[in-house]
């Protein structure tokens, strides 16, 4: 494939997007174990994790869908070459956003009490209002990040990936820098209460947001003048404003639908969970653990294989779109299919992965009284990461390809019996209920719009499903991989942390190795990434 051609590919815009966001998770990662000892309380972590499950949900009802509303609408216009459109665009959305962000905030403040309430397990007065200005403070991000996404979706229809990554990164090291540094000046230069360090680090979240809007908006500045510069010269007539925003609302709300469905998961944990755990078949330790390890150290360590989706979501959206734009179908087609591809062939490993260091990982980062517990909930949550990696792919994917009312019914069912069965699930068998609950909606809204796909667009699955069973295979010959190194004292439990996690990355490292030599043997990487290996040409050959 010509250079040009892989720049402007599926494959590559998916990367460098993923690489983004791998690189902002894994800062996000390295922060829990400085922050948990900053802290220094079960209770104050949980605060932390619980309240940006509850601040993410927010965000997706008053922001969500409307970057890939914004994506979408940009690149139409982009391949119709229609710059004056695009400038409206661009105009409508970040006034939009700005609505709905201060909407958001005032909302999220005013309901912050109740739902310290509900989640805060305690009656203490002093508990609960130390929730709640948690929630408010977090309330006051739902102000700017939507104006940010704004930026984003605008970049991202533009295809400008590596300035949607970058802009990713920033936000998240300036976050974490100001997070450790301000929490830390509290609690051990000042002498403040710990409370004051939560305070700080929820805060973070503001301050990041602004500096990253400082920052991408110095970027869209060389855009803006090139799409005024073409606007100028353009000779047809922009879509009318109002036609405009009734397009963009109209594509915003499936789009806005699906990220409120989707990602319903961050409400059942903060409330569906501690519901079902309440039953009175684990003591309070338990209780703590279990919730901790679902909503903040679970949920980090998930995150790693789950960054896929938005990196290749944001990749997705443009490419599709153009393709349809230009009644490209086999484009389509290669677009779906090498997508796919990737997510299964890297996000399954990374979840497995996940599966089988889930204690070494647990005792590395986290500082839990109950080890075996806590890496059995990862162990289970691992299941989740690799849904959770899938499934928004093949939603956006859905989205993209115009199935938008079919997607959004099926959604609406997969939540439906998520939330039916997951409290009596947890009753049954305890907090693996909660995953399964999950596993049996997600089975049902992947092989559902996998067949649509199908017989829509004459998208042929068998040989994406015949390189998972030859990758499930390798990750099963893999675990046999790493039980070998464990055994001869390449664990990473026990003794010095530090020590520890030196033995766990060189364990992980001949894993991964292995993962990707077996797979270069049965030719997998070389048909998803379109490249071949040179051969080393024989001495025939040479002559």
């Amino acid at each position: 494939m010509p250079k040009g051609k892989v720049k402007k590919s599926i494959i590559y815009s998916g990367l460098i997007g993923t690489g983004g966001y791998f690189f902002a998770k894994l800062i996000s990662l390295f922060y829990v174990i400085p922050l948990s000892s900053i802290l220094d309380s079960a209770t104050y972590t949980n605060f932390y994790g619980t309240a940006y499950n509850i601040y993410s949900y927010f965000l997706n009802i008053f922001s969500a869908g409307f970057p890939f509303a914004i994506a979408t609408l940009v690149a139409k216009y982009s391949a119709k070459e229609d710059a004056k459109t695009i400038l409206i665009i661009k105009r409508i959305s970040i006034l939009f956003l700005s609505l709905t962000g201060f909407v958001g905030m005032l909302v999220m403040c005013a309901l912050s009490g109740p739902i310290a309430h509900l989640v805060a397990a305690s009656s203490d007065p002093a508990i609960i209002q130390i929730m709640q200005i948690v929630l408010c403070i977090l309330g006051v991000a739902i102000f700017f990040v939507p104006v940010l996404s704004a930026y984003r979706g605008f970049v991202q229809g533009e295809k400008e990936i590596e300035e949607y990554a970058f802009s990713q990164t920033f936000e998240q090291i300036f976050r974490v820098g100001f997070l450790l540094s301000a929490s830390c000046l509290c609690v051990y230069a000042l002498g403040m209460e710990r409370k004051w360090a939560l305070y700080a680090s929820v805060s973070s979240t503001v301050i990041a947001a602004i500096a990253g809007l400082i920052q991408i908006i110095r970027f869209d500045r060389k855009s803006n003048k090139r799409l005024q510069k073409e606007a100028a010269i353009q000779k047809t007539h922009a879509i009318p404003t109002k036609k405009l925003f009734r397009e963009f609302i109209l594509l915003a709300i499936p789009y806005f639908v699906v990220a409120v469905l989707g990602y319903s998961d961050q409400i059942y944990n903060s409330i569906l969970l501690p519901l079902g755990l309440k039953s009175g078949q684990y003591l309070p330790e338990e209780y703590d653990t279990i919730i901790s390890a679902f909503n903040f150290s679970g949920g980090k360590i998930i995150a790693i294989p789950m960054i896929l989706a938005p990196g290749f979501t944001a990749a997705i959206i443009p490419h599709i779109t153009t393709a349809l734009e230009e009644k490209n179908i086999r484009l389509v087609r290669s677009n779906v299919i090498d997508c796919l591809n990737i997510i299964l062939y890297i996000g399954f490993m990374l979840s497995f992965c996940i599966f089988i260091y889930a204690k070494p990982i647990t005792y590395i980062l986290f500082s839990s009284k109950n080890l075996e517990l806590s890496s059995s909930v990862l162990r289970w949550l691992a299941l989740e990461g690799f849904t959770g990696t899938l499934m928004p792919v093949i939603t956006n994917i859905m989205m993209a390809l115009r199935l938008r009312k079919s997607v959004l019914k099926r959604l609406f069912i997969y939540t439906l019996i998520k939330g039916i069965l997951m409290v009596p699930m947890i009753w049954l068998i305890g907090f693996p209920g909660a995953i399964l609950s999950s596993m049996i909606a997600a089975i049902y809204l992947v092989y559902s719009n996998l067949k649509e796909m199908a017989e829509t667009y004459g998208i042929h699955f068998k040989g994406l499903i015949h390189k998972f069973v030859i990758e499930f295979m390798i990750c099963r010959c893999m675990w046999l991989v790493a039980f070998l190194l464990t055994k001869i004292g390449l664990d990473g439990v026990g003794g010095s942390r530090v020590f520890g996690f030196f033995k766990l990355g060189i364990n992980g490292l001949f894993v991964v190795l292995f993962y990707i030599g077996m797979s270069l043997f049965f030719q997998i990487p070389q048909t998803i990434f379109h490249f071949k290996l040179k051969r080393k040409p024989s001495r025939t050959e040479v002559r």
